[in-house]
């Protein structure tokens, strides 16, 4: 019996240490989403980008900082799956799920792609 009480005490703290370990994973790309926000603030206000259907960015048109939304989609996909995997959902569903969180929070003005692949702006 002392094996299994020793095993009951240990698996919270394994837990907490894997909580502790995604947390500091996604610190890192919560960090560089704070420091990239103004410039993709900056390119959706100029209309050359939008928020994608899937969850991720997509340029509309010339003069987007093409490393910027690509750094933007690494990081979101980085969270994606992490929070995929904690929460046993596919990365796809959960940037889905984000997707449908990101058109309700956008700004009048933002340009949002529709399931069908087309853009539109938010009125």
């Amino acid at each position: 019996m002392k094996p299994t009480l020793t095993l009951f005490k240990i698996r919270p703290l394994i837990a907490m240490v894997l909580a502790c370990a995604a947390f500091a994973f996604a610190a890192g790309e919560k960090e560089r989403m704070i420091q990239r926000a103004p410039q993709i603030v900056a390119m959706k206000s100029s209309g050359v980008i939008g928020e994608k259907a899937d969850g991720y960015l997509g340029i509309i048109k010339a003069g987007a900082d093409q490393s910027v939304v690509n750094a933007e989609n690494a990081d979101r996909k980085a969270v994606y799956a992490e929070i995929a995997k904690s929460s046993g959902a596919s990365p796809t569903s959960v940037a889905r799920r984000r997707a449908l969180q990101i058109i309700e929070q956008a700004s009048p003005g933002d340009w949002l792609q529709a399931a069908d692949g087309s853009w539109y702006q938010k009125k």
